[in-house]
């Protein structure tokens, strides 16, 4: 069942349009839905999809000829001859899903077929697409400085994982609470999401013939099932998508676990994993280049390069190398118990972070919407570090944006616990705005999985600028 990606299908279609030659690039992590995407998109289209694998020029130029059902070819050249003449009649659409596989056995096929794209093809409606889950890769082959594509790119696609909303669509009547935890563990990565959705018993999930689960603690078994389970997980294991990028990968799950324990900043990773800051920055930009991780800076003081820290990307990510890997031995042994009440004893804690990227989609969206008296035009955080300590103090969402046409400044903090909140958390909010310099109005948003105490929500209302918001509403 293919769910969402409305935005991208959109870009495609527009690249699809016109009569004249041009390419795009689809990238994205192993399991984040490319395929589904480009199947989605060209089931109405005429197109020939071929998905390279490592293998040897000349086994690639077979596989090529089956696909294009041309008796087998010598050389590249019979191939883009026979959509020069294809292209006379009929628009052309050829996805190379894979494509630096076939740039690494055969340069030439790369540069052949870059030739024709400028000159014989340049007024012919040919429309090639090149796909990835390699982002080095696509880099150095693609969209690099040194590839010959980098300035003929029409269309440059980085699937994401799915929002909350859409994921959503994958937990049926799951409740609130239900649907935040699910969301955290799978990512917004189709790949885990579909598989969810089977294990839920969700109508449209049957292709992937999965026993729906059964009994009570539905949220363990579904976590077991994905994750935690060596012996039978369904997820994307993070570390399994790193190696695809990453050689080596021991400083980087050294890393990626430091993160996980909440120490952010270049001091702290490198003093945990007893390495210099000229090695440990080094790392982190890898991580990032791959999309694991990115780097984080104050709103209001984006050059401030004292006020940088690192967090890990995707939720999936970090509930692995926050849960699992301090658990690795359980993991190893397959003691499931073990590791899910290691898990459970900081679960609320790695639940707020989901929480917080759940609160920020909500934010966004009722912007875009229209939905509230502010509108968003660029959502970050704010905080102030604690060098003896080594802490950081602050909010959790910072936004800036426009009310009635002037600045505004919104505030946000984001309570994932199981009290509702009081009133004295509401007065620290706003009491805490004063030690960053707001534009124009502020607004003051307090988020709940718990909701509210009466008296917080009595005083709330004689509050200017102040909005209460319960996980149940934004579900």
């Amino acid at each position: 069942m293919f769910i969402g990606r409305k935005n991208e299908l959109e870009q495609l279609n527009g690249f699809y349009e016109g009569e004249q030659a041009s390419v795009a690039v689809i990238s994205g992590q192993l399991g984040i839905g490319k395929t589904s995407i480009i199947k989605e998109f060209i089931s109405d289209k005429t197109a020939i999809y071929f998905e390279a694998y490592e293998t040897t020029s000349k086994h690639q130029l077979e596989r090529l000829s089956k696909c294009f059902n041309l008796p087998d070819a010598s050389d590249a050249d019979t191939f883009f001859k026979e959509i020069t003449k294809r292209a006379s009649s009929e628009k052309q659409l050829i996805i190379f899903d894979q494509y630096p596989n076939i740039v690494k056995a055969d340069p030439e096929f790369d540069k052949t077929l870059h030739d024709y794209i400028k000159k014989e093809w340049k007024d012919l409606p040919v429309k090639i697409i090149f796909c990835s889950d390699a982002f080095i890769l696509v880099d150095k082959y693609i969209k690099g400085k040194k590839a010959i594509w980098k300035d003929d790119i029409a269309l440059d696609l980085v699937v994401k994982p799915l929002g909350f909303y859409e994921s959503c669509e994958f937990f049926g009547d799951a409740s609130p609470k239900e649907a935040a935890f699910l969301y955290g563990i799978t990512g917004g990565i189709p790949h885990n999401l579909s598989r969810t959705g089977a294990l839920l018993g969700i109508s449209g999930f049957e292709e992937y013939h999965i026993k729906p689960i059964e009994g009570k603690d539905k949220l363990k078994e579904i976590a077991t099932r994905l994750l935690l389970d060596k012996n039978t997980y369904l997820g994307i294991n993070p570390e399994k998508v790193m190696a695809t990028e990453l050689r080596e990968l021991a400083y980087y799950n050294y890393m990626l676990t430091t993160l996980a324990k909440g120490l952010n900043r270049v001091n702290q990773i490198s003093a945990e994993v007893d390495k210099p800051k000229d090695v440990v920055v080094p790392y982190l930009n890898s991580l990032m280049s791959i999309g694991v991780c990115t780097k984080d800076t104050a709103i209001t003081e984006l050059t401030n390069r004292k006020k940088t820290r690192y967090s890990i990307v995707n939720t999936s990510t970090l509930f692995w190398y926050k849960m699992v890997v301090p658990s690795y031995d359980a993991y190893v042994s397959n003691d499931i118990d073990a590791i899910w009440d290691n898990a459970k004893e900081c679960l609320d804690d790695y639940m707020k972070e989901v929480f917080i990227r759940i609160c920020g989609e909500y934010l966004q969206d009722r912007s875009d919407k229209n939905l509230l008296p502010f509108t968003v035009e660029e959502i970050g955080n704010w905080w102030v570090n604690d060098d003896e300590a080594g802490t950081t103090d602050g909010f959790d969402l910072v936004s800036l944006g426009k009310c009635e046409g002037k600045s505004a400044t919104i505030f946000a903090q984001c309570y994932y616990n199981h009290e509702p909140i009081e009133v004295a958390q509401l007065k620290a909010l706003i009491e805490k705005t004063k030690q960053l310099h707001r534009q124009g109005d502020a607004f003051y948003l307090v988020f709940a999985n718990a909701g509210f105490h009466e008296n917080a929500i009595t005083i709330s209302s004689a509050i200017k600028n102040i909005m209460l918001i319960t996980l149940d509403e934004m579900r």
